[in-house]
């Protein structure tokens, strides 16, 4: 029994050591790309060090604001929202044990 254990570890170390060895190859040859990022709008390559993750372009800027200031608008609004549903339901409990 103990034969069986040993030969299933030695072909398991065998395997972990071949993937590794395998997966440093693909890393060795997947850094010929230079680390960047992809413009949020047009999916042009941009600098990784770009703050809002657009590019120059004045389309791609202008879409931007547009969608920044409708993300602002729908979280102020859901925010009000789960404030009068919370309300709808707290109220009513906190009025029983106040009054």
């Amino acid at each position: 029994m103990a034969k069986g254990f040993d030969s299933l570890k030695k072909q398991i170390t065998e395997t972990a050591d071949k993937l590794a060895t395998s997966g440093n190859k693909v890393r060795k040859k997947m850094t010929g790309v230079p680390a960047h990022k992809h413009c949020r709008m047009c999916q042009t390559t941009i600098p990784m060090k770009a703050d809002p993750a657009i590019c120059k372009a004045e389309a791609c800027v202008a879409k931007w604001a547009k969608e920044e200031k409708s993300r602002k608008s729908l979280k102020m609004w859901m925010t009000i929202f789960i404030g009068f549903f919370a309300f709808a339901f707290i109220g009513p409990i906190v009025q029983k044990f106040v009054f």
